[in-house]
């Protein structure tokens, strides 16, 4: 596969990469051939989750062997990657990341965007995946004001109506309804400057949104279609090599799990027969990549 190789990241190369540049503000470019106005994927520093959140079904042993340690109570570390995008006379991010509020190892993202050059009052438009802490909660800033003070915000109604409706909180597990209660803090601040679409929907012109739900009820993938070949902005539908080789394994935060499953494996099927490529939130960094079959099953090829 041209410009990547396949590649199974355990827990200490992704220690040692984010001991790197993930958590230095890097921005790494996609290659300019890929589109006219290529994205750039902002580190907003990293999760901290333990192996039972991780993957919550997985055999032990073949978990273990998956991640290479024999040490399932050490911590995970998982990147987080914002995109943005400058496309003409906008400014366009994908999310916005969370602020240490949510977990101490997050909160990255202005750092980031000062190394790329980009003020947040420059930031014109937030087109968002879905509502979870580490992708919603950014919009407000350490003195609960507006972080993105130009901003307009670009949201599935579904995805809306869920997290501000009564399920939210009633559906959620204890360990979780911290999820509910940011959103519902948050999502009432931008309500008046969200633009809401639904599936197959075109947020901005040429982002095409199309309906990825069971991580949450309303999450969206989006398919940048801006003059080059086509990349695709999965969210949170994949969110490690892991999920990629063994999709039926339950995500920690899956609203639906069933659902989800079956979402990620209708993706890593388009992704491969469609021979796209993949920008993903969690990924390791820069997070740009496509997917393979192999005998042992489909793999995650990270570009360098």
């Amino acid at each position: 596969m041209s410009g990547g190789r396949s590649i199974r990241f355990g827990r200490r190369s992704v220690l040692q990469f984010l001991g790197g540049t993930a958590l230095a503000g890097a921005v790494a470019p996609l290659a300019a051939a890929a589109a006219v106005s290529p994205p750039e994927m902002c580190s907003n520093g990293h999760l901290v989750l333990d192996t039972g959140f991780f993957f919550p079904d997985a055999p032990p042993d073949q978990l273990a062997a998956a991640l290479g340690t024999t040490d399932l109570a050490q911590p995970i570390l998982m990147p987080c990657t914002v995109p943005l995008l400058r496309h003409g006379d906008r400014t366009i991010l994908f999310d916005a990341g969370a602020s240490p509020a949510f977990m101490d190892g997050t909160g990255h993202l202005a750092a980031s965007l000062e190394a790329a050059g980009v003020a947040a009052d420059e930031i014109t438009d937030i087109i968002f995946t879905h509502c979870h802490p580490d992708h919603l909660w950014g919009v407000t800033d350490d003195f609960d004001e507006l972080t993105f003070a130009n901003a307009r915000y670009h949201l599935s109604r579904r995805e809306y109506d869920f997290w501000t409706g009564p399920d939210a909180l009633a559906t959620m597990p204890d360990n979780l309804q911290n999820f509910a209660i940011g959103a519902q803090a948050r999502l009432p601040r931008i309500a008046d400057r969200t633009s809401f679409f639904e599936d197959g929907a075109e947020p901005l012109p040429g982002i095409e949104a199309f309906a990825t739900p069971g991580h949450t009820p309303g999450h969206c993938s989006f398919l940048l279609h801006l003059g080059g070949d086509p990349l695709l902005l999965t969210g949170d539908v994949l969110s490690d090599p892991l999920t990629v080789l063994y999709p039926d394994w339950r995500w920690g935060t899956e609203h639906d799990p069933a659902l989800a499953a079956s979402t990620r494996r209708r993706m890593i099927d388009r992704i491969i027969a469609e021979q796209l490529r993949v920008a993903v939130y969690h990924m390791p960094p820069p997070g740009f990549g496509r997917i393979e079959r192999t005998a042992e099953g489909a793999v995650w090829v990270q570009e360098r």
